[in-house]
């Protein structure tokens, strides 16, 4: 069975690398987007159960959303 908060830890730690990296807004905005469904497709293929795959994908939506506005944060921040 899939470790969830490694996952997720994961997710979180990646796109953080991208940005210190200096992705670009374009970039960044669609790792979010490739990172978040691939964390999804690993839940919706564990053997969790149902209900806790929906928790973790509502999780992940809330991460997914977070991660958008530190980018919409940092690239706004550069633009001033």
């Amino acid at each position: 069975m899939i470790d969830y908060s490694n996952i997720k830890n994961s997710y979180i730690a990646a796109l953080h690398v991208g940005l210190m990296l200096n992705a670009g807004y374009e970039e960044a905005k669609r790792g979010n987007e490739l990172l978040h469904k691939f964390c999804e497709s690993c839940v919706e293929n564990s053997n969790y159960s149902d209900k806790e795959k929906q928790r973790m994908k509502y999780d992940l939506s809330i991460v997914k959303n977070t991660l958008s506005q530190e980018i919409e944060q940092r690239f706004h921040n550069t633009c001033q």
